[in-house]
């Protein structure tokens, strides 16, 4: 079970960094320009406000936090979860937490798509939006791209994953840590 999970992380994190597939449409990822100096402050303020939950995931991290291009987001302790499991392709990022009946992520990016003409939306991003089975909280910060996805084992029954107030409340708890050296 261990396995699948963080098969499912790994595979969410794969998925935002497609870029050869986008290639062959024109289309490319290219890099956003990271505020670093607000980054800076935000994670002084989160280590601050919640060193304990700062420095195990640091720890828990062993060092990969180097390599990452842009600004971790992670939930601090009032949200009551473990500390996450973290995996990291420089631009992009996963931390992936285990629930009683649940999942939930967080996935970072700083690239954006260009030569995406073509493309239709097919509907309007929100912050909060129901996803079948779960929901999506999504934000801009830092000059990066953040989504908040919570799965659920039961969906329907469970209320975490049909009102958007349990992912309301955890984002009140995201803590910034700065990834690779600025």
């Amino acid at each position: 079970m261990e396995f699948a999970k963080v098969a499912l992380a790994a595979t969410l994190l794969a998925a935002t960094t497609a870029a050869p597939a986008l290639a062959k449409n024109g289309v490319e990822r290219v890099p956003t320009d990271i505020d670093w100096s607000a980054a800076k402050i935000a994670a002084k303020r989160s280590l601050a406000r919640d060193p304990e939950a700062v420095e195990k995931f640091v720890a828990a991290t062993n060092g990969t936090l180097r390599t990452v291009e842009l600004p971790v987001l992670i939930f601090g302790s009032d949200a009551k979860m473990e500390t996450p499991q973290f995996a990291n392709q420089k631009s992009a990022y996963v931390a992936f937490y285990t629930l009683e009946g649940a999942q939930v992520s967080i996935l970072g990016s700083h690239t954006v798509l260009t030569g995406t003409e073509d493309l239709t939306g097919h509907h309007q991003a929100v912050a909060y939006e129901s996803i079948g089975s779960g929901a999506d909280y999504n934000l801009n910060r830092y000059g990066a791209h953040y989504t908040i996805r919570l799965t659920c084992d039961n969906p329907i029954k469970d209320v975490r994953c049909r009102k958007p107030e349990f992912l309301n409340s955890v984002v009140q708890t995201l803590l910034v840590v700065n990834g690779a050296a600025q």
